[in-house]
Order: C-alpha cells, then sequence, then structure tokens
C-alpha cells in the first residue's frame, strides 16, 4: 500500500487507512503500535519536511513469520539520526528537545532508520514479528 498525502488529509483517514489495510493483510494485532508509528512519522514530515509527503506500508517474510515496514517520504534534505539518538543518552537534553516522538518509534519498532536519497529523505520501522 502506497498513496501520497496532503497537510489537509485527515489523520484520522490515514489511521483507519492503515488499520483497514492491516485487517485485510490479516494482520489486524499490529494495528495500533503501526498507526502511533505512522502518526509519528507523519507528524515530523508534515511539521519538517517538505511536500509532497509519500506513506507506504508493506508485509515481508513468509505467513506466520512476517514483519510490517512503514515508509513515510518527503522531499526534505532530512535529518540527522545518530544525532538524535545521541541526545537519547542526555535526558535533561532529551526532554527539552525534539525527537520524542522518534523515541517512540524507536520503543515500538523492530528497527527504524532513514535514508537520503536524490529526491528527498525516507524514514522507516519495521515493526516486530506478529505471531501468527
Amino acid at each position: 500500500m502506497s498513496f501520497a498525502l496532503a497537510p489537509e488529509d485527515g489523520l484520522c483517514s490515514v489511521r483507519g487507512d492503515v488499520r483497514g489495510q492491516l485487517a485485510r493483510w490479516g494482520r489486524s494485532e499490529l494495528a495500533e503500535d503501526a498507526v502511533l508509528v505512522v502518526s509519528e512519522l507523519l507528524g515530523n514530515a508534515f511539521g519538517h519536511g517538505t511536500v509532497p509527503v509519500r506513506l507506504s506500508l508493506a508485509l515481508h517474510g513468509r505467513p506466520g513469520r512476517q514483519s510490517l515496514t512503514i515508509q513515510v517520504s518527503d522531499t526534505s534534505p532530512g535529518f540527522d539520526t545518530k544525532a538524535i539518538r545521541a541526545r537519547w543518552t542526555r535526558p535533561s537534553a532529551a526532554l527539552s528537545t525534539g525527537g520524542r516522538g522518534l523515541l517512540l518509534v524507536e520503543a515500538l519498532s523492530r528497527t527504524w532508520g532513514d535514508r537520503h536519497h536524490r529526491r528527498g529523505h525516507t524514514v522507516w520501522a519495521d515493526l516486530p514479528r506478529g505471531i501468527a
């Protein structure tokens, strides 16, 4: 599933789309964590990035051993994930600056990261393998 989003698109609608797609894939147990991760990544893209913003969801692996990859792309140059992670080691700095939403992404994801590309920046997260 992949689609472009605009700031005026309602986050409630996107959350419903994510839940619906996971239900169609038979992976509803991932919905709440996926919705939180999508919300954080889209919030960052619309708050700090440049439109257009694109969201994609993909299942990987074989049935019973699948993981969900969430990707949010925009056309901004992006940010330094190493610097954000470094701030988490200094609690007083983490409380006074941005990046706390990505701490939530860190907690909910098996792994996450970002990549820069010619047309912008993508932040991705892999949710834990579900039990099926």
